[in-house]
């Protein structure tokens, strides 16, 4: 295990955790990780996702590791974290995917109406409160070492007028955006980044197919005139992972298509 002190050269810096890395972006985020070579621990909130992360991964077992874990759980998260360190030494890489996002069950009724207090503290403990914890976590060891990349996972939910989210996810998005600017400002003295990448409509298991109609109305309103892919998340977020973009901190990366622009 790496002791807590300045990495010795690029080689120590290659332990990437990824939460909700199990499906769509995030695994496809977790693939693109150990493509370049990094060592990845990823987690899930079903056992039946993890596992089948797994299979579709076929890497060789030593270059990943897998649990399901609820991310809002400190405890739970703690110690998962202190079985990677057991593993390969100290976490270097951390980005924050996991996320829930309920859909609306009346499309003709307010989303106001239909958010409850429980269904609100739900979405903001897993989508903003769970990416806290983890930098909490990880940031002392990441100062120890004078090195770390934080990648926060965002959405154009949280960025422009939520056409399609409930005001549940658009805040927690909102709030990861304040978030990684608060974390970059006080980890940037200590080698550390915190950025954020904003996926407009990206066609996954969890949006639907193209032709449904809540799919055909977000095609419309993208000037690029076609939906985003997982992959072009995950190249961005391995661009900002990586020692090149040491100088790119507090930054909120619109991936939209053009549907958004800062």
């Amino acid at each position: 295990m790496l002791k807590p002190g300045k990495l010795k050269d690029q080689s120590d810096r290659r332990v990437a955790l990824v939460t909700g890395g199990t499906r769509g972006i995030g695994l496809e985020i977790v693939r693109r990780f150990l493509a370049d070579g990094y060592q990845v621990a990823f987690v899930g909130t079903k056992a039946e996702h993890v596992e089948r992360a797994l299979d579709i991964l076929g890497c060789p077992e030593g270059q990943f590791y897998a649990e399901t874990i609820d991310v809002t759980r400190q405890n739970e998260v703690g110690e998962f974290v202190d079985r990677i360190r057991a593993r390969w030494g100290e976490i270097t890489i951390l980005v924050n995917n996991a996320g829930i996002s309920p859909k609306r069950v009346d499309q003709d009724a307010p989303w106001l109406s239909q958010t409850s207090f429980g269904e609100w503290a739900r979405v903001i403990d897993v989508n903003l409160n769970g990416p806290f914890i983890l930098i909490r976590l990880l940031a002392p060891a990441m100062i120890a070492n004078g090195y770390g990349r934080i990648i926060n996972v965002g959405s154009v939910a949280g960025r422009a007028m939520p056409l399609i989210a409930g005001p549940h996810y658009a805040a927690s998005k909102a709030g990861l955006v304040g978030l990684t600017r608060a974390a970059a400002r006080d980890l940037a003295p200590h080698g550390i980044t915190v950025n954020c990448v904003a996926p407009g409509r990206v066609l996954s298991d969890l949006t639907g197919p193209p032709d449904a109609q809540v799919n055909r109305s977000a095609l419309s309103r993208i000037p690029v005139g076609r939906f985003g892919t997982a992959e072009e998340v995950a190249y961005v977020a391995a661009f900002l992972a990586s020692p090149m973009a040491g100088f790119i901190t507090g930054a909120t990366i619109d991936i939209t298509g053009g549907e958004f622009a800062a």
